[in-house]
C-alpha cells in the first residue's frame, strides 16, 4: 500500500486520540513505513503509563506490527525487558524519524535477578519495538529515515 493510500486508510480510525496531562492529542496507532518499503502498524504510547507497560506481558508481536513510544522533547530514555515475553529489536528515532540507536534481539529478562537498562547512543524523540528480527530482515540501519504516518501528525 502506497504511503498517500495509507494515510487516506488511517484518516478514519486514527482520529481516535489520546491526550496527555500537557493537553497534547497524540494519535492511538500510527504506520511506519521503512526504508525497504515495508510498513508496520504500530500501538503508540504516548503517555508515563502506556511508555511503562510497553510489550510487557505480550505473548507476541506479529512480523508487521510494532510499538511507537513518543516523548515530549528528546531524551536519553533507557528500555528494559522487563516482564516481556518475546525478544524485541529496538530502535530509537530523533525528531526527523533518523534511526540514532538500533538495539538488535533484545532478549527478555529473566524472572528473578538483574534487568539492566538499554541506552540510546545520543537523544531521541520517539522509539519504535519491533518484533526480534525485523531490523535485520529490513537492513535498517542508523542514519536512515523512517517515515511515520498518523493522524493527528505527530510532528
Amino acid at each position: 500500500m502506497s504511503p498517500v493510500l495509507v494515510a487516506i486508510a488511517l484518516a478514519g480510525p486514527a482520529l481516535l486520540a489520546a491526550v496527555t496531562p500537557g493537553g497534547r492529542a497524540y494519535p492511538t496507532s500510527a504506520v511506519a513505513v521503512l526504508p525497504s518499503g515495508s510498513e508496520f502498524t504500530l500501538e503508540v504510547a504516548s503517555d508515563e503509563a502506556s511508555r511503562e507497560k510497553g510489550y510487557m506481558g505480550r505473548a507476541s508481536v506479529g512480523r508487521s506490527e510494532g510499538m511507537l513510544f513518543v516523548f515530549d522533547a528528546d531524551v536519553r530514555e533507557g528500555f528494559w525487558m522487563k516482564n516481556c515475553k518475546v525478544a524485541l529489536d529496538i530502535v530509537w528515532l530523533d525528531r526527523s524519524f533518523r534511526v540514532v540507536t538500533i538495539a538488535a534481539d533484545r532478549k527478555p529478562c529473566p524472572p528473578e535477578g538483574e534487568c539492566p537498562s538499554i541506552l540510546p547512543d545520543a537523544p531521541a524523540r520517539y522509539v519504535i519495538e519491533f518484533a526480534a528480527g525485523t531490523t535485520a530482515r529490513e537492513h535498517l540501519a542508523p542514519g536512515d529515515r523512517v517515515v511515520v504516518l498518523s493522524e493527528p501528525p505527530l510532528r
